[in-house]
This record gives structure tokens, sequence and C-alpha cells, in this order.
């Protein structure tokens, strides 16, 4: 007999256009009196911050923090402590995967007194955290229903992760609408993020017919949509509101395809690309690894995900991606620190098909590294 599965999502989450409009009202649920809002820096230079912020009473936001992209663990501590200072009780987390990861870093420590990195691993959090509602502003991460936030913290050779029950957004608000002026390329690597996280659902060891149903469906829409997404960048169609219905099946597929990986376990692009020393936005690697491990995973995947991933092709050369690391950002020191990231990672264990280093070595050549 085969072990027995788990399958669970925390979040409560509100699906539709228009639906932040309701965020004075989920903010009130949650029952904070002082809200710390953690945003992307980006997010608010866009003017998208408040735009969100619109409908919030300005009284009851008692602290702004505003971070850059792969925050360290001193980003987090800085936010946590502006917060702190405030006397902050609720945390809204208005951005992409740096900011929700930031924001759940700040709501763990509004409750619990140690820095952040004491709390690394799987159920290190003794406290629950700080009621977080998440605002997604990519349809990429999906770490609005995610337990694990992620610090890149240089001189590691893999990122720092802290996963622990609680540690979830309570709510998510997933509007589409808040992605009409994302630029091309945070979409284009948000999409192959999501991609990735939907496809490695299929060849985890911990894969459950729950995770593998998610996963096939939130893949098939992210190969659909993505490119009228990303045609809407530049025709100025998305900013007029005219690919709305696009924009908002992105966000939801995005936030499936966490749902799958959350609980089935992400495998070999993630494990792969988890190295610090290597500066490449992560949807960009996780894109690139994607084809070359799903053609490593082709006799342990079944006939629906082989369909699919036979359609990777068409996808890239319709959003004009290549499943190649450009021209010298991955030499032979940031392969061999990719291998390395993934030596002894839960991911790359969680592969149903066994990979050694000369394997991986081999599948980072054939994607242009080293």
């Amino acid at each position: 007999m085969s072990a027995p599965t788990t399958f669970s999502v925390a979040t409560r989450v509100v699906s539709g256009p228009g639906c932040v409009a309701t965020l004075p009202d989920e903010l009130a649920a949650l029952g904070g009196r002082r809200v710390a809002v953690v945003a992307d820096r980006g997010v608010d230079d866009a003017g998208l911050l408040a735009s969100v912020l619109a409908p919030v009473d300005p009284a009851r936001v008692a602290a702004t923090v505003l971070v850059d992209p792969d925050p360290d663990v001193a980003a987090a501590e800085r936010a946590a402590a502006a917060a702190r200072a405030q006397g902050c009780d609720t945390v809204l987390a208005v951005g992409g995967g740096s900011a929700l990861g930031a924001a759940k870093a700040v709501a763990i420590r509004l409750t619990n007194d140690d820095r952040i990195d004491r709390y690394a691993g799987v159920g290190n959090v003794p406290h629950r955290p700080a009621p977080t509602l998440a605002v997604p502003t990519t349809a990429g991460s999906g770490s609005e229903v995610s337990q694990v936030l992620v610090l890149h913290e240089a001189g590691r050779a893999e990122e720092l992760v802290v996963r622990s029950p609680g540690c979830e957004p309570r709510t998510a608000l997933l509007d589409g609408t808040v992605l009409r002026r994302l630029p091309h390329a945070p979409m284009l690597y948000a999409g192959l993020d999501a991609l990735s996280h939907a496809l490695e659902t299929q060849w985890a060891r911990g894969a459950s017919p729950y995770t593998r149903a998610l996963g096939l469906a939130a893949a098939a829409t992210v190969i659909d949509r993505l490119p009228a997404a990303l045609a809407g960048t530049g025709s100025g169609r998305n900013a007029e509101g005219g690919h709305d219905a696009v924009l908002q099946d992105l966000l939801d597929a995005a936030c499936a395809a966490n749902m799958a990986c959350g609980n089935s376990g992400l495998t070999l692009v993630h494990a792969l690309s988890t190295a610090p020393s290597v500066h490449l936005p992560h949807g960009l690697q996780n894109g690139v690894l994607l084809p070359h491990v799903a053609r490593f995973n082709a006799e342990v995947s079944e006939p629906a995900v082989a369909d699919l991933v036979a359609e990777l092709p068409a996808l890239y050369d319709a959003v004009g991606f290549a499943a190649r690391f450009p021209a010298g950002t991955v030499g032979p020191d940031g392969a061999a620190a990719m291998v390395e990231a993934s030596t002894g990672h839960p991911f790359r264990r969680n592969n149903r098909r066994e990979a050694d280093d000369d394997q991986l070595r081999a599948l980072l050549a054939a994607a242009g590294a080293g």
C-alpha cells in the first residue's frame, strides 16, 4: 500500500475583478486595530499601492514598509522593527513574492521575539503570527496561500526558508484588475514561475489526486492565457481593462498552482534555483529549467502531463522566451552553486526520478549553464 497523503489550504480566498474594494471589511474581519502595510517598492512607485489602499481608512494604517526584490534577514528585521515600533497587530501584504514573504516575516516577528532566521526550517515558529491579508500583484508565486517565506541571505548555499502552520495569510484577495499595469518582464517571469509550480506537482513524490488535478488545470490555464496577457502589456489592452478576464484567470491559476505544490512539494526546478549567488530573477531561472526537468522526468510522467509538456516549445516561442540561460549569466561557478544548493534539499529528494550530481550538471549544461 502507498503512504497516505494529506491536502489542506488554510487561507480564505476571495477572487474576482474589483474584489479589492472589500479590503476595509476584510481587514475588519481580522480584528486588528493597527495595520502594518508591507509592499514591493515597485508597486508603490507605480502608484498601485495607493490605488489598493484607497478604500482603507488611513487612520488604520500605522506603518508602511517598502521592500526591494529578494529581501534578506536584515531587510525583514527592519520591516518588523518598524511594525513593532508602531504597535501593529495586523499585516497587509501587497505585491509579489518578495513583499508577501517579507510580510510573513513581519507577522511572525509581531508575536515572536527571536530574529527571523532563528525560525528557519519547518515547524519552528512557536507562536502563531499576527493575522495577515494578502493582495498579490503578480500572477506567479501564489505566496498568498503558502505557509512558506523565503529570504535570500548572502553567504548561504541555499535560500533561507521558514515554513510553519499559521504562517499563511488568513485571507487573500485575488483581483485581476491589479495586474493591469504589470510590465512585460515581471508578468512573463511570474507566469513561468506559476507554470513550474503547476507542472512540478506532477512528478513530485508527495503528489496526490488533488494536487495533480489542481496542477494540471493551473498549467493548462497558464499555457492558454499567458501569451494574451503579455501581448496586452504592449498593446495597452491590459491597462485599458480589456483583458481583465485573462488577468483574473492567470491570477487564479497561480494561486491554484501553489495550493497544489504547497501540498505535494516541489522538485528539481526549485531545488536548482535556490542558490543565492545566482543573481537572476527567480521566474527566469525556473522558466529556463522547466523544460529540461520535464524532459528528465518524462519516464515518470502521466500521458496528460506529457501532452502539456509538449506544448511548452510553442508557448516559449509565442512569448519570446528561450529555455537557456542568457550567455555569460551562469558560468561554471554558478552551475556548481546550483548543484550544491540542491544537495540534501527536500525538493531534490521529492523528485520522483532520482538524480545524481552528474545528471544535474548535464541538465544545467543543456540549459546553457556552466
